[in-house]
Formats: structure tokens, sequence, C-alpha cells
């Protein structure tokens, strides 16, 4: 699954949704949602993206993370393949 890492960086950087939000020119809305310990979101256009790593200085690849989903549990009932 991929996650963002925003908050991560806003969290060192000490940077809040707010500022976020005026220095991407993202709506309070989007970079609150973004900003989410979580790292969950839902789609990223192209020019978000774009906004984000402009505001701050960063490769795509340093605002994203990638782990593998888990592998699917054997059990009663359940079929793999």
């Amino acid at each position: 699954m991929v996650r963002l890492q925003i908050h991560d960086i806003m969290k060192a950087r000490g940077i809040s949704a707010y500022a976020l939000s005026k220095g991407a020119n993202l709506s309070y809305p989007s970079a609150y949602r973004l900003s989410r310990a979580e790292g969950v979101f839902g789609r990223l256009h192209a020019e978000t993206l774009d906004a984000l790593c402009q505001f701050f200085r960063v490769q795509p690849g340093r605002l994203l993370r990638w782990t593998p989903d888990p592998p699917p549990r054997k059990g009663p009932g359940r079929t793999l393949g």
C-alpha cells in the first residue's frame, strides 16, 4: 500500500496544515487530509503532487512510502489463488 509521508515532514519542520494549505495553494480541507498521520489518501493528482514537491522542495519519492500488503491469511473457508 502506498502512503503519504507528509505528516512526518511537517512534524519535523514544524509546519501546520494551515501553512501547507497557503504555501502549496491547496484548500485547507485538502491540506488537512493529506497531512493525516496515517498517510492514507484516495487519489492524488499530478498537479497536487507537483505543488507539494515545490512547497517542501523534495522529490516525489520523499513524499510517498510503499509497503507490501500482508499475504492473505489461510483459514477455514478461504481459498488462495
